[in-house]
């Protein structure tokens, strides 16, 4: 009986699942993350459909490739949805002032958070089962084994839990559904870059391992704890060693490293387990809000300041626009945020610095005569800092309205003299000056490899415009995806219903975007996709890396005279479309500034 109450039975589980299951909002949820797993399969798998007269093994090779990529591409998204679900069931109670009351109930610790926790994983759960079709479309062409499908599938999940228990484990310990989220957003991010990047170097490849497809991969010693090295293993990138060839190190490691995929499982599940019963002792000692921490005893300790002594703060600098200070800079000083930022930027830095000197001494595979390799890198490194920023700037405007609904503040602005244009502009502002810092990291690393370039111009990485169109390029897009997390913040009355709805819009929006540019680049060449790379966040970023991504045919490389041509066509088309995008960011702010009042209005009614 006490195992049926503490889950099948969980009182908790059952009112969410009987009934939030039937929202519209989670439907629509379930839309979107189908839609891109859809449209990558479509993007990806459009040589495998449209192949005519082509061999067996080529076609299951390119469906090798398709699976590849739509597993990447859930396996993304369950790193960040999970936290966003699983986060919000105890936010969400906290910001509706009911968390308080569900703790004087007769539910044990053990059930309200294993309820929150399942609950939430319910609606994960339900998004992989509905992705099944998706993946066993390619197993058509073969190339891709159901045994490969269902542990692709394993390894999603496991994220999902691992990730949604420490979601559990953070809302438990802290208040504050915008200081989780973000949190996550760079934790995870940062995580999965930092293992990625050294998994992928020669330091982090297991000698034992042999070499993947190409000759180019060999499995990293980290696949056991890190999801997609882990995939790349399941996908046949990396192909395991043999049990007799890491015998030699000794139980459990042997195990961990000849089935890493069932490492990373057993690992994931153990830790879960581990954060679920450190926030089952938390909950109801969680719950002194408003108390001075240890930490914040210790620093205050270490400042001379006595503990709480508010007479001591000194005096702040304040913007011409207070909204626009306040967002910029309060909102960032928390140690939680501060120290997420932070650690953002600096590995950034750290990264440029080791690629630049991985680059110069030949480490890693690289060549400083042939450059295109560390276009590579530096592109892909570019690509994730963008996500990351895109996904920062998102769930940071989407909570800012919310918040000061939930907190009641929004009503001590709307009696003051400020208007709605003030208000919306010292918003949109701040936000875009609270993400310029991060924005600097990718802008430090290419300024690094132009004045490299300035020393030896006849094997130049990159060209000197990339170091002012690709930052002037991001704020344009972080403007966008600010009046986008702005705009669902004023429509939605709960913080976790708005940074749901849109992150999805914008992932959504950044897939299909990103889909149409690569079928430009495949259809056209050169000039004719220069000019129409804007239209792609992540594919005018690249281009303005590497020129020649601009041409369908890699191995043959462009003429002198048409990568010129190229390069002009595309730095125009760049500053024409940042200038687009600045105008689709005013245009937005006009119709935000429009139904403010009304909005509101609305919902006090």
């Amino acid at each position: 009986r006490w195992l049926w109450n503490l889950l099948p039975g969980n009182p908790i589980l059952v009112r969410v699942v009987a009934a939030a299951s039937k929202r519209p909002q989670h439907f629509w949820a379930r839309f979107a993350y189908l839609a891109v797993l859809f449209a990558v399969l479509l993007v990806m798998g459009s040589n495998v459909f449209s192949t005519q007269a082509a061999s067996l093994a080529e076609l299951a090779k390119k469906s090798s490739q398709t699976f590849m990529a739509v597993s990447m591409v859930q396996l993304f998204l369950m790193s960040f949805i999970a936290p966003v679900f699983t986060a919000g069931a105890i936010t969400q109670e906290k910001d509706a002032n009911t968390f308080h009351i569900l703790l004087t109930t007769p539910l044990s610790n053990a059930q309200i958070v294993m309820g929150m926790l399942f609950s939430r994983l319910f609606f994960v759960l339900a998004m992989l089962i509905a992705g099944v079709p998706i993946f066993c479309i390619t197993m058509l062409y073969g190339g891709v084994t159901a045994r490969e499908v269902f542990e692709s599938l394993a390894l999603a999940a496991a994220t999902g839990l691992v990730t949604g228990a420490l979601a559990i484990l953070i809302a438990v310990a802290r208040v504050g559904t915008r200081k989780t989220i973000f949190a996550f957003f760079l934790g995870v991010a940062s995580y999965l870059v930092a293992l990625m990047v050294l998994g992928l170097s020669p330091f982090g490849r297991l000698p034992e391992a042999p070499t993947g497809p190409g000759g180019a991969l060999r499995m990293s010693w980290l696949a056991p704890v890190h999801p997609i090295l882990a995939l790349l293993v399941v996908t046949g990138q990396t192909p395991p060693p043999a049990p007799e060839a890491v015998h030699h190190y000794g139980w459990p490691w042997r195990w961990m490293l000849a089935y890493p995929q069932y490492a990373y499982l057993w690992i994931t599940t153990l830790v879960s387990a581990v954060f679920v019963l450190v926030a089952i002792v938390l909950v109801r000692r969680g719950t002194k809000e408003g108390e001075l921490t240890v930490a914040q005893r210790a620093r205050a300790l270490l400042r001379g300041d006595a503990p709480g002594d508010e007479r001591r703060h000194k005096p702040r600098h304040v913007w011409n626009n207070p909204i626009a200070w306040r967002e910029a800079v309060t909102r960032g000083s928390t140690a939680g945020r501060s120290a997420m930022r932070w650690l953002f930027i600096l590995t950034g830095f750290a990264l440029g610095l080791l690629l630049l000197a991985a680059h110069e001494q030949g480490w890693f595979g690289l060549n400083p005569q042939q450059p295109r390799l560390t276009r590579a890198w530096l592109m892909s490194i570019t690509w994730i800092e963008l996500a990351v920023i895109l996904i920062v700037v998102t769930n940071t405007a989407a909570s800012t309205l919310t918040r000061e609904k939930e907190t009641r503040t929004l009503d001590l602005l709307l009696v003051t003299p400020l208007t709605s244009r003030y208000i919306l502009a010292g918003m949109l502002r701040g936000l875009v000056s609270f993400v310029v810092p991060m924005i600097a990291a990718p802008t430090f690393m290419l300024m690094l490899f132009a004045f490299a370039d300035l020393f030896h111009p006849q094997r130049a990485v990159l060209t000197l415009e990339a170091v002012v169109l690709v930052p002037l390029l991001m704020v344009a897009y972080a403007s966008v995806a600010a009046m986008v997390g702005l705009q669902f913040s004023l429509v939605s009355r709960k913080t976790v219903k708005a940074v749901m709805t849109a992150t999805a819009v914008v992932a959504a929006a950044a897939t299909l975007l990103t889909g149409c540019g690569l079928v430009t680049l495949s259809s056209g060449a050169g000039s004719v996709a220069a000019a129409l790379a804007p239209i792609s966040p992540f594919v005018v970023i690249g281009s303005l890396i590497d020129t020649q991504l601009l041409f369908r045919d890699a191995l043959n490389p462009p003429s002198a005279t048409a990568l010129e041509q190229a390069r002009f066509v595309r730095d125009v088309a760049a500053l024409i479309g940042a200038v687009g995008w600045g105008i689709i960011t005013f245009s937005l702010y006009g119709t935000l500034v429009r139904n403010f009042d009304m909005t509101i209005r609305r919902q006090s009614a």
